[in-house]
């Protein structure tokens, strides 16, 4: 044997260690992401049935309720979970055809409620067209339900794989796979299609989703170039050891591309991000990470929300109220002009409360309705406007806002905060230009944060 043979040996020996260790790190860190992260849409998921269940519970009762007061009870509940219900649903890997259908029906069911509530302020009962809307939603609450079981019982049983899942979302199921080789989820559009559209005054009638998009300003720009802005817009988290593939086509009322951000040399994905193929505008994007327990207070996570806008271009963004859920706080924030509050050019960003970082960003509202503004002088002084304002309530604030309206226009008018004498809050709009009152909003503050409706 010669003199290099031994020396040479041990080498190999060491090297074929060291590449089965290394091999197995990779292995083991990517496994353990891929539980973290189907954790996470396991969570979002039961959440999500949780939801839907209330949902058509409380749009049962509303149906046979005796009373304005216990309608708007029920009718509440109905809203509240629709919000969550669409909180939940975002955070699950499904194909943009179902997110975009699912999400409809619960924004739209939200929505509807929300003005039937409002009319029951007014004094306003409910009509035959409003019973029969009520129970349209519920019926399809109860099918949308019953899918949902279907996929849960699937889940029990072990069947359910949530990378599978995404890989099917983004087109991406390697050949020869037999095991679901469809999503589960494919089947809750049937039952949403089956059900006459609902048109209503509200500002997410299907009527008024037929409006054009104000924000897309630019050129058109291809993949390269959409990769190039996806990859600038990431917080620095995600741009560490991550690269940015395309994952589909975005079609409709603003085309453009998802991207994933996965981990150098894995297969799985960290996080998603659409963006506009006219101009390149971020739409929407979601950090799939999971998120320890809270550290921040919701006054830190406004500050971490509002230097992540503020890197991105957007300035004088002013944060309005938020929610908490799973530790992550939901941000909606409104640019300032000239100490006027723009409140229909809204962007939401989430932000984890154990470390700060953004894991969350939305801008459809933004997309949809930004556009250059002329702001106009009063004609009605505040004193005169305060004059509207019940005198039941003692004002803490006042300043001036631009605000959406149910038929797809904006008012510019007074914001009154006050208070009652049960220290009960609300937000009371009086339109700057004719003096008329234009809305109400009671502030309700809970443990998840606080809201408006």
């Amino acid at each position: 044997m010669g003199r290099w043979t031994v020396p040479v040996i041990v080498l190999l020996v060491v090297a074929a260690v060291g590449t089965a260790y290394w091999a197995s790190t990779q292995y083991n860190a990517r496994r353990n992401l891929e539980i973290t992260v189907a954790n996470r849409y396991q969570s979002s998921f039961y959440s999500l049935v949780d939801n839907v269940e209330k949902m058509e519970v409380s749009l049962a009762k509303a149906l046979v309720a005796n009373g304005m007061a216990e309608n708007v009870r029920h009718l509440s509940t109905v809203w509240q979970e629709a919000m969550t219900a669409q909180a939940n649903l975002s955070q699950l890997p499904l194909g943009q055809e179902t997110l975009t259908r699912t999400a409809r029906f619960l924004t739209q069911s939200g929505d509807y409620v929300y003005m039937l509530m409002r009319n029951h302020t007014l004094g306003k009962t409910l009509t035959a067209k409003d019973r029969e809307q009520l129970q349209n939603l519920k019926q399809q609450a109860t099918l949308l339900g019953q899918n949902l079981h279907e996929v849960q019982a699937t889940a029990s049983r072990g069947q359910l794989r949530w990378a599978e899942i995404e890989r099917i979302a983004q087109n991406k199921l390697p050949r020869g796979t037999k095991s679901i080789g469809k999503d589960p989820f494919t089947k809750i559009n049937d039952g949403i299609e089956k059900f006459p559209t609902l048109i209503y005054d509200g500002p997410f009638s299907d009527h008024v989703e037929q409006r054009q998009p104000k924000g897309l300003t630019g050129s058109n720009i291809d993949e390269d170039e959409a990769r190039d802005k996806v990859f600038a817009f990431l917080p620095d988290a995600l741009k560490e050891g991550t690269v940015v593939r395309k994952t589909s086509n975005i079609e409709g009322k603003i085309p453009g591309y998802t991207f994933g951000i996965h981990p150098q040399g894995e297969k799985g994905v960290v996080a998603a991000i659409d963006i506009s193929r006219k101009g390149g505008h971020i739409l929407n994007m979601i950090n799939f990470r999971d998120v320890k327990e809270a550290r921040l207070d919701l006054e830190e996570a406004g500050r971490k929300a509002t230097q992540f806008l503020a890197s991105k271009g957007f300035k004088n963004m002013v944060p309005t109220y938020a929610t908490r859920s799973d530790n992550i706080v939901v941000i909606p924030f409104t640019p300032e002009i000239d100490d006027v509050l723009i409140y229909p050019d809204l962007i939401k960003v989430n932000v984890a409360l154990d470390n700060g970082e953004v894991v969350g960003y939305e801008a459809l509202g933004y997309i949809m309705s930004h556009h250059k503004r002329t702001i106009p002088k009063p004609k009605v002084s505040e004193k005169e406007a305060r004059a509207a304002v019940s005198s039941e309530l003692k004002i803490t604030s006042t300043r001036l806002a631009i605000i959406p309206t149910e038929d797809l226009k904006e008012a510019f008018c007074y914001e009154f905060k006050g208070v009652t004498a049960n220290d009960e809050p609300y937000i009371v709009y009086v339109d700057a230009m004719s003096g008329e009152e234009v809305n109400i909003l009671k502030v309700i503050t809970n443990q998840e944060g606080t809201t408006t409706m």
